[in-house]
């Protein structure tokens, strides 16, 4: 082999190895430079703090903001950052990165116990982990950790990378951040927090899981008294507070088997999005300032309604439920899914499915408005149009018959009539103005006047909460009022109502929506010495099963059905049964 060859092999591993560590160098500098904790989306939240209260003022959810990077005014409160600190590395303020004196003392207790029992990790390490590594413990891994901890150490202040920290240490039971872990163990904001209670979040760092005071609360304790002690002989606490503080009990969020509807996370950001809308921050909050948002919700109907769909049968069903107060347009209930803990749907407002016989109110709107009355005949029997040959969905056909009574008996022949009297042109107009064919346009097919076309359970119901409200309709709402917490509204809801039928249409409709479950297939809504106006709507094979009925001012549309869009083996019966039973609870609580 040629002597020149021979020394190319010679060198060619050590070259490997250079251009090797030159790209992985090169990779570690370029992610760590590019990281913009700015737009970091796991810690994008809102950017301010926030309490939602239900109508009548009970707390649903409260919930500090995470800390600005952006902003190196805002420092963290004190005494987090001097438990934190004394938890978790005690010379922070001191070292770049890295503490060689806790690596060297770490390895030696490693050393000794033959296996790897401590990290020697700093607050910076902690951070870029928890930024671009995971929790494996490996030499390769720490190396990287090392590196990383070094450029963020040159990039970012003190203060920053404390925030960066703070903003998503995961401090158990889904609490990322000490924002979360501050409203989900003890239902406070930060600036809440007692000295005690944050000793506690700083003794949660080395295992949430096993020092959660839900699941061993006296380890948890001793912990808490460890960071205490630590904060003392740091002479950040004196004498008084320590002792006071190790005596201290600790008040934890109770988690019971009651519906708590802080854990409806679709809910709370629904709530939080439709805020987002009515106002913009044009100025800075401090950390202790915060949005008081009060929702429309009835803490109680509410917890009635999200109760009965966490047990309804078969167990793999789904339902959604909405309250609408007609004179206001406020939402009183809202349930999307049957379980707030998995759900991640909002079945009320994004799920566009057949409205069924939910819509034939609308032909029936369009005819009495033209001057037909509710005594005028029509023939109810077998009819094709064009080869389209629909039958009713109780295969009976009852010959000469008032629109009352079809109506009443929910036939398919007779709204396809009046649709095409009147046109479907009209019909679509008309269902525009109720709000309806807009998540899914209308088209001028005999099948939409027996509700062919989907659409959402908030417009549908929204369309009958109208004629509740003497034919005016208003935009639904979740929330009565925002404001700050210094009392200083920033919104304040203000209904804007728009007549779209007369009120002797009104009249006759309601006539029509009482006969149906006084004698017809909403016949099991009905409840004794109430009076109530409803409908009951089903798609083929059952798929989905509506009841959309009012009683007194309030209207409350159910939908049931599977997300897959399998047939079910329940009736729009059923659904009238659901409303029934949550109606009658809800009369007698607000």
């Amino acid at each position: 082999m040629p002597a020149q060859k021979q020394k190319f092999l010679f060198y060619l591993p050590s070259l490997v190895f250079f251009i090797w560590l030159y790209f992985f160098l090169a990779n570690i500098i370029k992610s760590t430079l590019s990281y913009d904790p700015y737009k970091d989306n796991s810690i994008n939240q809102v950017s301010f703090s926030y309490r939602i209260e239900s109508s009548n003022n009970e707390v649903i959810s409260k919930l500090s903001r995470k800390f600005d990077i952006s902003n190196e005014k805002e420092t963290v409160p004190q005494l987090i950052k001097n438990a934190f600190i004394s938890a978790e590395d005690k010379r922070f303020l001191k070292h770049h990165g890295i503490d060689i004196m806790g690596l060297i003392r770490a390895s030696l207790i490693n050393l000794k116990n033959g296996s790897i029992v401590e990290g020697g990790s700093t607050i910076t390490q902690q951070a870029s982990r928890l930024i671009f590594l995971n929790n494996e413990l490996s030499f390769f891994r720490k190396i990287k950790e090392i590196l990383i901890s070094l450029i963020m150490d040159l990039r970012f202040s003190k203060n920053q990378i404390l925030k960066i920290y703070l903003n998503k240490i995961y401090l158990g039971s889904g609490a990322n951040g000490i924002n979360e872990a501050a409203k989900i163990y003890f239902g406070k904001f930060i600036h809440e927090l007692t000295l005690s209670e944050v000793a506690l979040l700083a003794g949660l760092t080395p295992a949430p899981s096993i020092y959660s005071p839900y699941k061993n609360y006296d380890l948890a304790i001793q912990n808490r008294n460890k960071v205490l002690n630590s904060l003392y002989k740091n002479g950040f606490i004196n004498k008084t507070e320590l002792y006071e503080s190790t005596k201290e009990k600790i008040k934890l969020n109770q988690k019971s088997s009651e519906i708590n509807l802080e854990d409806d996370k679709l809910l709370i950001n629904f709530i939080l999005e439709e805020a987002i809308k009515k106002f913009k921050l044009n100025h800075d909050l401090k950390l202790d300032d915060y949005i008081v948002i009060k929702s429309s919700l009835f803490m109680q109907w509410q917890k009635e309604a999200q109760k009965l769909a966490s047990n309804i049968k078969p167990k793999d069903i789904e339902v959604a439920l909405i309250s609408i107060e007609s004179n206001s347009g406020l939402i009183r209930a809202f349930v999307s899914g049957r379980s707030p803990l998995v759900n991640e749907f909002n079945r009320v407002i994004n799920a566009i499915r057949p409205l069924g016989s939910t819509f034939k109110i609308i032909p029936y709107i369009g005819i009495l408005s033209i001057g037909k009355n509710i005594n005028d005949f029509y023939y109810d029997e077998p009819t094709c149009w064009d080869g389209y040959c629909p039958r009713n969905f109780s295969q009976k056909y009852r010959g000469k018959i008032s629109l009352i009574d079809s109506f009443k008996y929910s036939s398919n022949i007779v709204p396809i009539k009046i649709s095409k009297e009147i046109g479907l042109k009209n019909i679509i107009t008309l269902a525009n103005l109720f709000g309806l064919g807009y998540n899914q346009k209308f088209d001028e097919v005999l099948p939409l006047a027996i509700g062919a076309y989907g659409d959402s359970l908030l417009n549908i119901s929204n369309a009958y909460s109208a004629i509740n409200n003497d034919g005016k309709i208003i935009k639904p709402e979740i929330i009565e009022k925002i404001k700050f917490n210094n009392e200083k509204i920033i919104w304040l809801n203000k209904p804007i109502e728009k007549r779209i039928m007369s009120k002797k249409v009104i009249n006759n409709i309601n006539k029509l929506l009482e006969k149906s479950i006084t004698e017809g297939n909403g016949i099991a809504a009905a409840i004794n010495s109430e009076r109530v106006f409803g409908k009951t709507g089903t798609s083929d094979n059952y798929r989905d099963l509506w009841f959309i009925g009012s009683i007194k001012n309030t209207t409350t549309g159910i939908w049931i059905g599977f997300d897959d869009n399998r047939k079910t083996i329940l009736s729009s019966g059923d659904a009238a049964s659901f409303w029934k039973i949550y109606k009658t609870k809800s009369l007698l609580s607000k």
